[in-house]
């Protein structure tokens, strides 16, 4: 067979293929839909659009058999694209190329064999062009599924970073609801939930590495943002459990101070949340690098009114500030860990490992120092909220050099 028989031959294969596009279009869309399971499943992209895009580019490819020009890749690009914007993962769009074009390729095969005046050799040549023009539409379609994911991640990642400073800042959101805000951020729209605040160890780095993939590992969603001095994040509390296996976790990761706040149920409320977790990040222990801002009506009272509730803890307190910072978070442990015994020296003893007249003694000097009886009820409450005070917005604890 000459080069001329063989070039006409092509040209009467691709204009008979051409001219039954349309019935091989819909062949296609069918064994795409029974062979890529994602696909089968969902109708993220429609038949229609699956027609139109077999369709156009089949149409390419046969008169590029037709003609021997360059493949117009364009069609795939916009393909790509598409496919990346409408969120469908890029293993399906791989597959389903694979198989219309093995199907596609199969129907033209059969069609030669229906017209005896295609040589064989002709149809190796139309195999061959078949399979360049499929090999430049799969990676056109994947280099523009690649830009235009990785376009979207960008600008995802800056929105997502605007509105969870909104958030965090109290600030309006714009035409954007909270339960939009909720589902543009990744976590449930209705909480519980819990801000989180953790000191950088410097300038554009973060406390918390990978902390949203260890998180959602325990089936908890959260959002994070990362400030020159903190790394904040929000965080979706699904059970109770949850709660504390998340402050477990934090203990494990950081390696500087993290705050927790309280349970809350609103986004509304998340400013007001990282101000009690801010808070919290300044009252950890010096054995326990995360402080958790309990709920209890003391603790809140304390941090509500700070300029007020500060004021009445120097009043209250009295000559208790001026003791040596050693002694004085010695008595107020004691005296914290008396109340959360229930007034029992002895289950506050064991809790500090001391003998119960050690605090007794302290309880005593407490006395002492703030004037103030723990015998009577209207004085207790008046120490509660003080010392409460002062062991959430006073002055810094010490830390032992030996933990730094």
């Amino acid at each position: 067979m000459s080069s001329v028989d063989g070039d006409n031959q092509l040209v009467e294969l691709g204009g008979l293929l051409e001219s039954r596009v349309s019935e091989i279009a819909r062949s296609v869309v069918d064994s795409v839909r029974t062979g890529v399971a994602f696909y089968r499943s969902n109708d993220i992209v429609t038949d229609d659009d699956l027609f139109e895009t077999a369709a156009g580019h089949l149409r390419l490819v046969f008169q590029a058999l037709q003609n021997g020009a360059t493949f117009d890749t364009t069609p795939a690009s916009t393909t790509g694209r598409k496919r990346a914007t409408a969120g469908v993962p890029m293993p399906p769009v791989m597959d389903a190329f694979r198989v219309a074009s093995h199907h596609a390729w199969t129907l033209m095969v059969e069609f030669a064999g229906d017209h005896p005046e295609i040589s064989g050799p002709a149809l190796l040549r139309a195999t061959e062009r078949f399979w360049e023009g499929q090999d430049r539409y799969t990676a056109a379609m994947t280099a523009a599924y690649h830009e235009q994911a990785t376009h979207q991640v960008l600008e995802d990642a800056a929105e997502q970073a605007a509105l969870t400073e909104a958030l965090l800042q109290g600030r309006p959101l714009g035409d954007h609801s909270l339960w939009d805000v909720a589902q543009l951020l990744g976590i449930p729209a209705q909480g519980p939930y819990v801000v989180v605040a953790a000191t950088v160890p410097q300038v554009g780095r973060q406390a918390l590495p990978r902390i949203g993939a260890l998180l959602r590992d325990i089936d908890i969603f959260s959002a994070w943002r990362l400030l020159p001095d903190l790394q904040i994040g929000i965080a979706h509390i699904p059970t109770p459990a949850a709660l504390g296996e998340m402050v477990e976790l934090l203990r494990q990761v950081t390696t500087t101070r993290v705050g927790v706040s309280p349970v809350f149920a609103d986004l509304a409320d998340t400013a007001r949340s990282l101000r009690y977790a801010r808070v919290a990040m300044a009252s950890p222990t010096a054995h326990d690098p995360v402080g958790v801002f309990d709920d209890s009506i003391l603790g809140v009272a304390a941090v509500s009114a700070p300029e007020v509730t500060r004021k009445i803890s120097e009043v209250t307190l009295g000559a208790f500030h001026d003791l040596p910072a050693d002694e004085k978070w010695t008595l107020l442990d004691t005296f914290a860990a008396w109340l959360d015994h229930d007034g029992s020296p002895q289950g506050a003893a064991d809790a500090l490992f001391c003998h119960p007249n050690t605090v007794r003694n302290r309880l005593r000097r407490i006395e002492e120092h703030t004037g103030k009886s723990l015998s009577s009820p209207r004085e207790l409450a008046e120490l509660c909220l003080a010392f409460e005070v002062a062991a959430r917005i006073g002055e810094q604890r010490p830390t032992d050099p030996s933990t730094d």
